[in-house]
């Protein structure tokens, strides 16, 4: 299908009432969380055209960790080369496109081929094509290893979070990250220490994952016991325009679990201890900042209604990393296990909502989900700068 016919949902009045001020703004047509055809166009045009978050250092922690990913259809290989830095690659074979790697493994030499055995190095250079000349040696057999090698796929890393660019023009990610970094800029990120995760999947397009996670005006029917310690009327919104969308809280204090509090950021001022704040850092990846620890929900679309979501805990120093915290460390994945999972419950009933024709868009509460329409505007910004609508 043609871009036009994917993007046909997208008109003119479209546009122009999801432009109005939130209070008269209406959202996106249910189409765009439903079709197949919309989905590959987002895939292709947005997704594609920026920084994407695809996991964690911790993921490929030695020399010669394989880890293929999936972007949404598109066959990737995260690896860790022989110097220690961390590559991506497009997963398949320079001869005849098969899938190089299928499961995450490590290789002590290069990476062969499971069809013809070529082999590459950890750096993509092809290294050998046996019987390529169809005998059993070929020693005159001269190739180009750059032409013939992996096709890179541009690869950085913010804290630990590792982002690919496919179209490879997105500026550099620490440009893209800045307006983030600076508002967090109090927070030493080398403190952080990997400490456990978890996984989730959602059956329901992943835009509506960000989109519920951008905004507070559910917390008091979705997540009661969080609104308790961490209540609507103590939360503000955080927009950062055609970056990130998120909500903040004022008096976050869950109940302390075990004999010790976790450490937490140094030098954060007793007022500011209790200050959380949870941003959605466009397009994929949610972020929690909280004093004493740090986490990351990083999304994986596999359809226009289907999501991967893992949740990876970071805490802060090694101290936080002794027996002692044990217990403190568990209660933070525990919580938001309870919580994710009365979010994923509700977002799946979005996903249904979306196959109704009576579902137009919907409309924002200006006070409470000008995030959400941020979020939303932000998307509709790179398809437009893309090209795919006007």
């Amino acid at each position: 299908m043609s871009v036009a016919n994917a993007a046909a949902c997208i008109t003119a009045e479209v546009i122009a009432r999801l432009n109005r001020p939130t209070e008269h703004a209406t959202g996106l047509p249910r189409e765009v969380y439903t079709s197949a055809d919309f989905y590959e166009l987002e895939r292709d045009r947005v997704l594609a055209e920026t920084w994407f978050c695809v996991g964690i250092a911790a993921d490929i922690p030695n020399a010669g960790d394989l880890r293929p990913y999936d972007f949404a259809g598109v066959p990737l290989l995260l690896l860790r080369d022989k110097t220690g830095a961390i590559r991506a690659f497009h997963n398949v074979c320079s001869h005849r496109g098969v899938q190089l790697v299928a499961e995450p493994r490590n290789t002590r030499g290069g990476i062969t081929c499971p069809y013809h055995a070529w082999t590459y190095d950890l750096d993509g250079r092809l290294l050998r094509r046996p019987r390529f000349c169809g005998e059993a040696h070929c020693p005159d057999d001269k190739f180009d290893p750059l032409a013939l090698g992996l096709k890179p796929v541009r690869c950085e890393l913010w804290h630990q979070l590792i982002f690919v660019n496919l179209s490879g023009d997105a500026p550099r990610l620490t440009d893209y990250v800045r307006p983030l970094a600076e508002r967090w800029a109090n927070r030493d990120f080398t403190l952080l220490r990997h400490g456990g995760g978890l996984k989730f999947e959602i059956r329901a397009n992943w835009k509506l994952v960000i989109e519920n996670y951008c905004e507070r005006y559910h917390l008091p029917s979705v997540h009661p016991a969080l609104n308790r310690y961490s209540g609507i009327d103590h939360s503000f919104q955080i927009i950062g325009e055609g970056l990130y969308s998120g909500v903040g809280s004022s008096s976050y204090a869950p109940p302390l679990v075990g004999d010790l509090p976790l450490p937490g950021f140094p030098g954060v001022a007793e007022d500011q201890k209790r200050i959380a704040e949870f941003v959605s850092l466009f397009p994929n990846v949610m972020l929690g900042c909280l004093y004493d620890h740090f986490y990351a929900f990083i999304l994986q679309p596999v359809s226009s209604g289907h999501t991967l979501e893992r949740f990876e805990f970071f805490y802060v120093g090694d101290e936080a990393m002794q027996p002692q915290y044990a217990a403190a460390r568990q209660d933070c994945i525990d919580r938001r296990h309870v919580i994710n999972g009365e979010d994923v419950a509700i977002v799946e009933r979005l996903q249904i909502g979306r196959r109704s024709p009576a579902m137009m868009g919907g409309v924002f509460s200006a006070a409470l989900e000008d995030t959400t329409h941020n979020f939303q505007k932000t998307f509709l910004m790179r398809l437009q700068a893309a090209g795919a609508v006007a």
